[in-house]
């Protein structure tokens, strides 16, 4: 029987020990940050579904839209594999659960930035747990991103933009209205000017009338009382006529009698 032995200095025994520890701490390491980054989100109920998306951002409708269910591929085409991308970025992976059957639950979204409209939210979940999903656009350009609202304070942004409109608004009405009840005033001061030079102009008219009847009248009582005095005239000729005739056959009498 043959024995060998070995001699192991105590310097290499203590490099092999650095490079297990080494390898513990990184491997620990590891363990917490796939921890951490693998967070296990609840999904079994409504409540928590949309206490999830509201602490991702969004403000969504009620109840979700549309549930399907769907098979995990055993093998990934293009599409799965640019969408697992998207995944992975969020700390998930659906490798892990290829041939699974999971559900996929789909809300509207109200707040995307710059687009109100026509916007989902999809939660895929598994065994009650989130597996995966995204937020995007089923529009002819649509888009798709990760779950988290990049920009949660845009909504906020926006409505602020929108009231400044209307209160921009709201100042141009008053300016509209402050303009025509000025036009209606100064209207209202032009007709009251025009009635009063309406009301001197038909005084002046009335004075000039009755001045212009005064001077008929004094012309009538004129032509009345030349004509009254030619009246008068006439009878005085006429009246002198008579006293002269009798006269005249008081003569012609007495000359008759001193010839008899």
């Amino acid at each position: 029987m043959i024995v060998k032995t070995f001699k192991v200095r105590k310097k290499g025994l203590v490099i092999c020990g650095g490079i297990l520890i080494a390898l513990l701490v990184i491997l620990i390491v590891c363990g917490i940050v796939h921890k951490a980054t693998a967070k296990t989100y609840p999904m079994k109920t409504e409540s928590e579904r949309q206490a999830f998306m509201s602490e991702m951002g969004w403000e969504v409708s009620e109840e979700y839209t549309s549930c399907k269910v769907v098979s995990i591929p055993e093998e990934f085409n293009e599409t799965y594999e640019s969408y697992n991308e998207l995944q992975k970025e969020q700390g998930f992976n659906l490798k892990k659960y290829k041939g699974e059957m999971v559900e996929i639950y789909t809300y509207a979204v109200y707040n995307y930035p710059g687009n109100s409209e026509n916007v989902v939210i999809n939660l895929m979940v598994f065994d009650g747990n989130l597996i995966g999903g995204d937020v995007s656009c089923n529009e002819l350009d649509g888009f798709m991103q990760g779950l988290k609202n990049p920009n949660p304070g845009a909504k906020e942004s926006i409505d602020e933009k929108d009231l400044d409109n209307e209160e921009v608004e709201e100042e141009s009405e008053d300016s509209e209205s402050s303009k025509a009840q000025s036009k209606k005033d100064k209207e209202k001061a032009d007709n009251s000017s025009s009635d009063v030079n309406s009301k001197s102009d038909k005084k002046q008219a009335k004075n000039t009338f009755d001045s212009s009847a005064s001077d008929d009248n004094n012309s009538v009582e004129s032509e009345l009382e030349s004509e009254t005095e030619t009246a008068n005239v006439t009878d005085s000729n006429d009246t002198e006529e008579s006293s002269t005739e009798p006269s005249s056959e008081n003569t012609s009498a007495e000359s008759s009698s001193q010839q008899w």
